[in-house]
């Protein structure tokens, strides 16, 4: 069974967690479960989903940290501890958190953390994605959640979507597991169209970890290859 960690932040309503249980209730993710539930702001809504649920719920506080005199690779340092050592987690599942993680965590969790981003990303540093159709569009790097999908509407692509991917140094750059594509309409605003990209994340993240959970992930030369 592979003991799964999720981070997430207060921006959203922890629905991609809530994607994660369902998905494990439901047999979909056969060799998982959610041991701890991390948020970087005691106010995120994510924790109380993972409360109702008995799941063990941490809270790490950037700006505490600050303010006792530790940096911010310590803050790092410490979240991968308390994961692996307190929770000895096999997969962390970064969920809407907000914070960019730095070598000094993913140490302890190489090709065992993955993101989600609210934009099409290719593998690697390629500043360009090719969608079907021949179509070239610019990777949407370094934007979260509201601004992302406001870059695709603002630059007039016909289509854009999520990527799951592990994290590396470089942000926004790590090998990709998969992606779901949604089609932007007419007239949409960032919230329609965020709407709809979420009912596709929340297939696309839980089969990412059934994935990862079954073994079936394997990283080489930058790609994922799926099993």
């Amino acid at each position: 069974m592979k003991r799964i960690a999720v981070l997430l932040s207060n921006r959203g309503t922890g629905s991609n967690l809530a994607a994660i249980l369902s998905a494990i209730d439901k047999g979909e993710i056969k060799n998982g479960k959610v041991v701890v539930v991390v948020s970087d702001k005691e106010d995120a809504y994510g924790l109380i989903r993972a409360k109702k649920r008995k799941i063990q719920t941490e809270v790490l506080d950037l700006r505490d940290f600050l303010r006792r005199g530790k940096s911010r690779l310590e803050y790092d340092e410490a979240l991968g501890k308390l994961l692996k050592e307190k929770y000895q987690v096999d997969l962390v599942v970064l969920a809407g958190w907000m914070l960019i993680l730095s070598r000094n965590f993913i140490k302890y969790f190489p090709n065992r953390t993955i993101n989600l981003h609210p934009g099409l990303l290719p593998d690697g540093a390629a500043k360009y994605i090719k969608l079907s159709g021949g179509i070239k569009i610019k990777a949407i790097r370094g934007l979260v959640t509201d601004e992302a999908v406001q870059f695709a509407i603002d630059h007039g692509y016909p289509i854009t979507g999520s990527t799951v991917h592990f994290i590396t140094e470089k942000v926004d750059q790590g090998p990709v597991i998969l992606r779901s594509k949604v089609k932007i309409l007419k007239g949409d605003t960032v919230e329609s169209l965020y709407e709809r990209m979420k009912k596709e994340e929340h297939k696309v993240l839980p089969e990412s970890v059934a994935l990862f959970c079954e073994g079936r992930l394997k990283v080489k030369r930058g790609r994922v290859i799926i099993k």
